[in-house]
Order: C-alpha cells, then structure tokens, then sequence
C-alpha cells in the first residue's frame, strides 16, 4: 500500500511521542477500534437498562382516601400542584420566560417549558406513568 500523496514519515501527529515506536498507521487503527468498542457497549448497556426498566414501568394512579402516603399526595398535589399555589406559579413562571424570551432565548424557552409542565402536572403525571 502506497502512502498518500504529500505523507511525510517524519511529521508526528498531535499527542504523539516523537521516540515512540507507534507509528501514525499502527496508533489510528487502534483508536478507531476502542471507539467503536466503547459505543457498542454504551449501545448495549443502554438496551439493557431500556428492557429491564420496561417491566416496571406502571401508570400512576392517584391515592384513595386513607391510603399510606394520601395525606402527603392531597398537601403536595391537590393543594398545591393543582390549586392556586401551583397555578400562580406556573403563570409567573410563564410571563418570567416570556420576558426573557427576547433578551436571552436559553433562558427563556426552558423557563416557558417548565411553566407549562407546571400548570399541566396532574395530567403529564398520569400520562407518562410514575412508579412511587
């Protein structure tokens, strides 16, 4: 095999040792190979976790009244999330990134997003499904 043209066997590449015996068609090799290793197995873990996790995942359904946990979920959810505390703060979190969508748009879209979940959190939360 022929090196290409304009290849001089005596320029080192960046992050190489200059008294090294790796040379340049030995080291590439070896880096694209680990590459490929290191995404295969961060493919794999990734469906591994994505099929453990996909038996467990149920749809959340909301506590009956003298459940373990009822009193917690009607203070955090009912009177909070959904009433007027989580309401009010949704709306300001709202007009918050709104104003801020022009001067700084990283600010402003997620704050806008977030507002959004906020006001609609009932709603997302079972339709998404939570394990608690």
């Amino acid at each position: 095999m022929l090196p290409p043209a304009g290849y001089d066997p005596h320029i080192v590449p960046a992050g190489m040792d200059p008294g090294s015996s790796a040379s340049m068609e030995t080291s590439m090799p070896k880096l694209f190979q680990t590459r490929a290793f290191k995404t295969v197995d961060t493919a794999c873990l990734f469906l591994l976790a994505a099929l453990a996790s996909a038996t467990l995942v149920h749809a959340f359904t909301a506590p009956a009244a003298g459940d373990l946990g009822y009193d917690i979920y009607d203070i955090v959810v009912n009177q909070g999330v959904k009433g007027p505390l989580g309401f009010v703060g949704g709306v300001a979190a709202f007009l918050f990134g709104v104003s801020r969508l022009f001067s700084n748009i990283m600010i402003g879209i997620p704050t806008i997003v977030a507002a959004v979940c906020l006001i609609k959190a009932d709603s997302i939360l079972q339709t998404f499904g939570m394990v608690i």
